[in-house]
């Protein structure tokens, strides 16, 4: 026998509106049927799914497990009813990509005039964020790829599938007119009291950053703006004072937006890839997205 999702529906509405009394209005049910749904659901798992005291009721580690499915499931069921309106409306998806900063400028943007050029309408929603949050929003269903870094010290849950696309070593980029812009290779101990642009915390960018600093023996540079805005980035550098690191893939842009790359010995490289939930097959349209992703990047060691 397996779960009844209604279940998981009335627990999901119990910890959305924070007590048995609310939520069993919401659902338009007795506080006591809600209650039995919960003690089937504990009864059927061999589990408690709360904690309940004279002050109310907290989620268990397995409510919190059961919780993150209900939601997931929710999402399911609401694509599903989506996905059909938009098929018979003659739309492909909807399709939910989330993306961290440092692909944003370059490879997204290429990787989705491929899928979309000759092919008909579709839905494509595409969300910026950091690693920290992308991963979790992914595994709650809220979104269906994540484009970023992959591999580093911390692998992804079982439950989520990584395909790699390229290595992707980190540069140093200056603006045409800093004192540096002619040198071909420099070490970051020459580059300690230079005015820096450098990535907040939250990501993996920052912890390589940080770790690259740390390895080198080297203080974190105190004239610094920190940003996750790789287009605030950027333009901070281009004014000719500050420097940042960047990466081989965020360069790949015609014309390079003007930045002068100078290679950083020691500085390492990061992985790129695509993530997805094991459990849940990728629709066509996402399919398309990892094929297209896969030929940028080859045209882009192409031409590099």
């Amino acid at each position: 026998m397996t779960i009844d999702p209604r279940h998981l529906a009335n627990l999901l509405a119990i910890a959305t509106h924070g007590s048995f009394n609310r939520a069993a209005a919401a659902l338009n049910l007795s506080q006591p049927a809600l209650s039995k749904s919960i003690a089937l659901l504990e009864h059927r798992l061999g589990v408690s799914v709360f904690d309940r005291t004279t002050r109310g009721s907290t989620l268990t580690k397995a409510g919190e497990i059961l919780l993150r499915r209900a939601r997931s499931l929710e999402t399911l069921i609401s694509d599903a009813e989506a996905e059909v309106h938009m098929q018979a409306g003659g739309v492909e998806g909807p399709l939910r990509i989330g993306a961290t900063p440092s692909v944003m400028l370059d490879l997204i943007p290429a990787v989705l005039e491929q899928v979309t050029a000759g092919r008909g309408a579709c839905s494509i929603s595409v969300v910026e964020g950091l690693d920290d949050h992308m991963m979790p929003a992914l595994l709650r269903g809220e979104i269906d790829l994540l484009v970023g870094p992959v591999g580093g010290l911390r692998p992804p849950p079982d439950s989520v599938v990584e395909q790699f696309l390229c290595d992707d070593p980190f540069l140093l980029a200056t603006g045409a007119a800093h004192r540096l812009a002619e040198r071909h290779e420099i070490t970051l101990d020459e580059l300690a009291d230079e005015a820096w642009v450098l990535p907040m915390p939250g990501s993996l960018f920052h912890r390589h950053v940080e770790g690259l600093f740390m390895a080198a023996g080297i203080a974190w540079p105190k004239d610094a703006i920190h940003t996750n805005s790789l287009a605030l980035s950027e333009q901070l550098v281009l004014e000719g004072r500050r420097i940042m690191l960047m990466t081989w893939l965020q360069g790949m842009t015609p014309g390079g937006r003007g930045l002068k790359h100078i290679t950083l010995p020691g500085a390492g490289t990061r992985r790129i890839g695509i993530r997805h939930r094991k459990e849940t097959a990728l629709p066509a349209l996402g399919e398309a997205v990892v094929a297209a992703a896969q030929d940028v990047v080859r045209r882009y060691r192409e031409a590099g």
